[in-house]
């Protein structure tokens, strides 16, 4: 019984962090998104300016492909 109590808490700690990472990644995006309609950017410039953000942001693996 103990282990599946410790497996379980171990399940809600990920899924926390789970849910911790999308609210920051949806915030990044939004951001992102906001300056990027500010600025008019449209096709590879605003590829480029979105794989920016994720890169600062340390979220290459939100990036999409150029060209």
């Amino acid at each position: 019984m103990k282990q599946t109590v410790d497996r379980l808490q171990e399940i809600e700690s990920q899924m926390e962090a789970i849910g911790e990472n999308i609210r920051r990644e949806g915030q990044v995006y939004q951001a992102e998104l906001e300056e990027r309609q500010r600025l008019g950017l449209h096709g590879e410039d605003a590829i480029r300016h979105y794989n920016e953000w994720m890169k600062k942001y340390g979220m290459e693996h939100l990036m999409v492909k150029e060209g």
